[in-house]
């Protein structure tokens, strides 16, 4: 096919095509595959598994379509657990501490029993432990099209392998904003589960307390779609004409560039005359937040790590290893303390979430991530704006706000603990309105 179609067309016209025939499994897959090597550039991918990739697709076909899902092409962050892949967590030497994976972790099998096509494993910061998108080993992850950007992780590689088109959905997880960072300064779509709802077993932690799994794709009126084709079980209501939305302010943006004030100000009155109804709440502690998901983030990563660190304490990236030293001063008497401290700012959303159905802030403190430029003073920045979502273990989908055709902004529209389903038909009510800022 001369046209991508994953770049051209929505996902349920690319379903629709391959369930009637007019295009097929192993169509789709090698476009995608070209898409990939012809992006090589980005170093979206650690590895593209072309003969794995195409086997499957040949396999699709003979068995005919099984669900709306078959036959669209997935690329999977390489945190995750592959049969017949090492899974390197982005790192030099952790593939070779273990065999092979001989089997699929529960969340790339959930999504391979629906049919998709497994196309490659996608690049990261270092076991996840960052969110630029930079990687000192396999290369940082830069925007297609724009070798000056970086995507921003740590799913990095999964955001650049949906921008160019090697991918329908790209798998990543989400502890401190891994997801929405990317989804934000890439223009794309990202959804993370509630904390604990997807089974995160083979997948390679870094905060127990706080990892959640997701995905990123083009665009927001596939989310919905997508979601309920993967999980049917969930429900998911419809929201009011006039869902209630929360808005936040006060000092915790301070942040976040003009830019993005202003985005978020021109996103709020989109949704006014869509008819939300919406008002604007004070993040009361949420400049705070950030000081207690940086030591406990810190506490279990290194005790993840202690393992490697007396062997492999050179082959890790230098940024790295002040953060692992920090936790690994962290003592049990003050690690339960801040896990108390969490618990009381989870608590601290039952009013918010008792007047509004979700709550809108920005995703990512800038527009740009430049490439090749010195990031230490950009992390915190952006994790103050993604740590209240993570402590609160909050379900987001990441909606992008695209002015005068330049993407940058995105915004998380959060719900309540379990409320999934709910969000995912805000998302479609959202989409519904059709914007044109909103693809």
């Amino acid at each position: 096919m001369t046209v991508n179609p994953l770049l051209q067309w929505s996902l349920r016209k690319i379903s629709a095509a391959l369930q009637s025939g007019e295009l097929t499994p192993t169509q789709l897959t090698e476009t995608a595959l070209e898409s990939a090597r012809r992006g090589a550039a980005s170093r979206a991918f650690i590895v593209i598994d072309e003969a794995g990739s195409k086997a499957q697709a040949v396999a699709l076909e003979a068995s005919g379509p099984q669900g709306p899902l078959w036959g669209l092409p997935l690329s999977v962050k390489d945190l995750f657990d592959v049969r017949g892949l090492p899974t390197t967590c982005g790192s030099p030497f952790y593939a070779g501490t273990r065999p092979v994976p001989q089997t699929d972790c529960p969340y790339v099998a959930d999504w391979r029993a629906q049919g998709t096509v497994l196309v490659g494993k996608t690049n990261l910061n270092e076991f996840a432990y960052g969110i630029t998108g930079e990687n000192r080993w396999f290369g940082d992850v830069t925007q297609p099209g724009h070798p000056d950007r970086l995507t921003g992780g740590s799913s990095s590689g999964a955001a650049a392998s949906v921008l160019m088109g090697a991918a329908a959905i790209g798998l990543g997880t989400d502890t401190g904003g891994s997801l929405r960072a990317p989804a934000a300064l890439c223009g794309l779509v990202s959804y993370r589960a509630t904390l604990g709802s997807e089974d995160a077993s083979g997948s390679f932690p870094l905060a127990h307390a706080f990892d959640t799994l997701g995905w990123l794709q083009r665009s927001l009126g596939d989310l919905p779609w997508v979601a309920r084709n993967l999980r049917p079980s969930i429900a998911s209501p419809v929201v009011s004409r006039a869902p209630r939305v929360g808005v936040v302010r006060g000092d915790w943006l301070a942040p976040a560039e003009p830019e993005v004030t202003a985005g978020l100000e021109s996103f709020v009155e989109a949704l006014k005359a869509g008819g939300a109804s919406v008002e604007s709440f004070e993040g009361i502690g949420w400049d705070r937040a950030v000081d207690c998901f940086v030591p406990i983030q810190a506490h279990e990563a290194h005790a993840t790590h202690a393992p490697y660190l007396p062997h492999h304490a050179g082959a890790y990236d230098p940024a790295i290893l002040p953060r692992l030293e920090l936790g690994r001063g962290i003592s049990a008497a003050r690690y339960s303390e801040l896990l108390a401290e969490r618990d009381a700012f989870r608590r601290g959303f039952d009013p918010l979430f008792a007047r509004f159905d979700v709550l809108i802030a920005p995703a990512s403190a800038m527009r740009v991530l430049k490439a090749g430029v010195d990031h230490a003073a950009t992390r915190p920045r952006m994790i103050r704006l993604t740590a209240p979502a993570s402590l609160g273990g909050l379900p987001v989908v990441t909606v992008p706000w695209i002015e005068r055709g330049e993407p940058g902004l995105g915004f998380q529209c959060m719900g309540a603990p379990g409320s999934d389903g709910m969000l995912w038909s805000f998302a479609e009510w959202l989409a519904d309105l059709h914007l044109p800022q909103i693809p």
